[in-house]
C-alpha cells in the first residue's frame, strides 16, 4: 500500500511539474523565437502560471511591457561593455508587474512599477522602482544596479467631512526588501517613502544635495555603505528620529553619526575603502589587500558591509545563475578538410 501511494505521489508531482513551459522572446529575424515581446506572450493562451520567458540577447523594445501572469522572466545580464556575442536584452520603457509572485532576473530595464506583492527583481539594471497600488505585502529587490530612485507613496483613501466639506487624503508607503544593490551616481533621492522594509548590505554612491534615505519608518537599515560627496546628505533627520521605529546599525557613512544610533561608523573618505575599477557591479568592491579595511568585518554578522557582502552578494554583469552564455566566438575564414572551423568559449555565471 505504501509503495502504491508513493508511486501515485511521484506521478502527481511529475504531472504538476510538466505543466510549466519555457518560451523564447526575441526578434522574428532570429530563428526559434516564440514571441516578439513580453506583451505578446501575456496575450497568448499558451503561456500560463509558472512558465519561464527567456529574453534573447538581441531582444530590445521601447514599448511598455505589462506582465499579468505569474511567470519568471530571465534576461542576459546588464553589462553593456560586452562583445557582440554578449549583447544584452533591453527594455527602454516601463515594465509593470500586475500579479503576485512574478520574478524578473538579469534584465536591463528602464523603470519598474509594482501593482502586486511578493514579486522579485534579481540581478537587474534599472532606473526607478515604484508601487502603483497600496501594498498588502513586500516586494524584493536583490543584487540590482540602480541608477535612480526606489519607493513612493500612493493614495490609500479619501475622507470627506460633510459639515466642512474638507477632504483628507491618506497615503500608503511602499514596502521593499532591498539587499545587495549598488546605487550609483544619481541626482535624486535614492530611497524614499518606505515602511516596514529591509535595507541591508547596499552600497550608495551619490553626488548631489538630495538625501540617500528619506521618509522611511519602522524599517531595518543595516550593513550599508552610504557615501555622498555632500557629506551631510546621507540619511534625513526624519529617518534618524527616535520615534521613526527604525533599526539603524553597522552602516558606514560619510555623514556624521546621529546620537540616537551610535552603532554606526563615520568616515568622510569612504572611497578609499574601494578598489573602484571594473565594469558596473565590479565597481566599489572593498579592498582586500590592506589589513586595516574595517569594512570587511564591520557587518552585524562580522563580515563585510556593502553590496558585495550579505546574503545575495552583487554579481559581476548581472548574469543569471546557472545559464550558459558565450564569452567568445571565433569563426574561421576558410574551410579545413571541407569543414568550417568554429571556436566557442562558454561560461556559466553561478556566483
Amino acid at each position: 500500500m505504501k509503495k502504491l501511494f508513493f508511486s501515485a505521489l511521484v506521478l502527481l508531482v511529475a504531472a504538476v511539474g510538466a505543466q510549466a513551459k519555457s518560451w523564447k522572446i526575441g526578434p522574428s529575424s532570429v530563428n526559434g523565437m516564440d514571441f516578439a515581446d513580453i506583451n505578446a506572450a501575456m496575450a497568448s493562451d499558451k503561456v500560463g502560471t509558472g512558465d519561464t520567458l527567456y529574453l534573447d540577447q538581441y531582444f530590445s523594445t521601447s514599448a511598455k511591457q505589462v506582465v499579468n501572469k505569474k511567470v519568471v522572466i530571465i534576461g542576459t545580464g546588464y553589462d553593456t561593455s560586452l562583445t557582440d556575442e554578449q549583447v544584452v536584452a533591453t527594455l527602454t520603457d516601463s515594465l509593470t508587474l500586475m500579479v503576485d509572485g512574478i520574478q524578473v532576473k538579469s534584465v536591463k530595464l528602464n523603470n519598474v512599477k509594482f501593482y502586486a506583492d511578493e514579486c522579485t527583481l534579481d540581478r537587474c539594471y534599472t532606473n526607478s522602482i515604484q508601487i502603483g497600488t497600496v501594498p498588502k505585502g513586500m516586494n524584493h529587490i536583490y543584487s540590482c544596479y540602480i541608477t535612480g530612485q526606489v519607493g513612493n507613496q500612493v493614495l490609500a483613501s479619501t475622507t470627506i467631512t460633510s459639515v466642512s466639506g474638507t477632504t483628507t487624503n491618506t497615503y500608503a508607503k511602499a514596502q521593499f526588501d532591498i539587499q545587495n544593490c549598488l546605487f550609483a551616481q544619481a541626482s535624486t533621492h535614492r530611497i524614499i517613502s518606505l515602511t516596514n522594509s529591509i535595507i541591508n548590505n547596499n552600497t550608495f554612491i551619490h553626488n548631489s544635495t538630495y538625501y540617500l534615505l528619506i521618509s522611511i519608518d519602522n524599517s531595518q537599515i543595516t550593513n550599508n555603505i552610504l557615501y555622498s560627496s555632500y557629506s551631510s546628505y546621507c540619511i534625513n533627520s526624519d529617518v534618524l528620529a527616535v520615534g521613526s521605529g527604525n533599526t539603524i546599525e553597522h552602516n558606514i557613512q560619510s555623514q556624521g553619526i546621529n546620537t540616537n544610533f551610535p552603532n554606526n561608523n563615520f568616515n568622510s573618505n569612504i572611497t578609499q575603502l574601494f578598489v573602484a575599477k571594473g565594469n558596473f557591479s565590479d565597481y566599489y568592491k572593498l579592498k582586500t589587500d590592506v589589513t586595516d579595511n574595517y569594512a570587511l568585518t564591520y557587518g552585524t554578522d562580522g563580515k563585510e558591509v556593502g553590496c558585495h557582502g550579505g546574503m545575495f552578494g552583487c554579481p559581476s554583469g548581472g548574469r543569471a545563475q546557472y545559464i550558459p552564455y558565450f564569452t567568445k566566438v571565433v569563426v574561421g575564414q576558410r574551410t579545413e578538410n571541407g569543414k568550417l572551423p568554429v571556436s566557442l568559449e562558454v561560461k556559466i555565471q553561478d556566483e
